[in-house]
């Protein structure tokens, strides 16, 4: 049952555009290869007009595991996903409970108050829901985008200006520490990673003190200068 739900929700998605086109990942046409290669197109092409870009790669805690389901059904209705999916889901996830079992011993039933089921049919479709609204933050016209399993980029004339723009998409008032807070979602910002992709600038002339640094809730994000993005290796020279 489960199964044909989801399958008629994507096919909803798809035909209303109810989510970004760069939201790569449990769709049809958006798969892990696409994100990559748009990714390397966004580098390639902010250098073709001379700019500069940088990216913040996101990492999100216990994603599937942390879901609050009050929060996913305002999504799925925000979404104008039919009611009778919303109430289906809505039921699926309600009064939900589990036991511990190890070794000879058992727990005593544990009320399951968030998460959705992690490889139920369902679970990834309604992921991508609960957080499109992450990517949906960045404001296109300003030289900003977003892709699927987390990556922010920020364009701009110089490294100033690209990472004054991620710091107001993430710690802004409505930005994406907010969006953390109220979705159970918390960054693990030791885990996350800010690249530069200068192309041929001179970095050593132009930033003699080193590049901009970005702060998000009070700790600083590692500068790298290459990421395993996807299981494929992107380095800020695109080499």
């Amino acid at each position: 049952m489960t199964l044909i739900v989801a399958e008629n929700i994507s096919h909803l998605v798809e035909e209303h555009y109810l989510l970004l086109e760069t939201h790569f990942g449990g769709r049809p046409g958006h798969t892990t290869t696409d994100a990559v290669h748009y990714l390397v197109y966004k580098i390639k092409d902010t250098w073709r007009r001379d700019k500069v870009v940088s990216i913040l790669f996101l990492n999100v805690e216990g994603a599937f595991s942390n879901v609050v389901t009050k929060q996913l059904i305002h999504n799925l209705h925000c979404r104008h996903i039919p009611e009778v999916y919303v109430k289906l889901i809505q039921n699926l996830l309600t009064n939900r409970k589990t036991v511990l079992k190890f070794d000879n011993f058992v727990s005593e039933l544990i009320n399951i108050n968030n998460g959705i089921g992690q490889g139920d049919p369902l679970s990834m479709i309604l992921y991508i829901i609960y957080n499109a609204g992450l990517l949906e933050l960045v404001d296109k016209d300003n030289d900003e985008d977003a892709l699927g399993y987390v990556a922010i980029l920020a364009i701009g004339n110089d490294l100033d200006n690209t990472t004054d723009k991620l710091s107001e998409i993430m710690n802004g008032r409505d930005g994406g520490l907010n969006w953390s807070r109220t979705h159970n979602s918390k960054f693990e910002i030791s885990k996350s990673v800010i690249m530069h992709a200068t192309r041929a600038r001179s970095d050593d002339n132009e930033y003699p003190g080193g590049h901009p640094q970005l702060e998000l809730d009070g700790q600083l994000v590692e500068e790298v200068e290459s990421f395993k993005y996807l299981g494929i290796h992107v380095d800020n020279k695109l080499r």
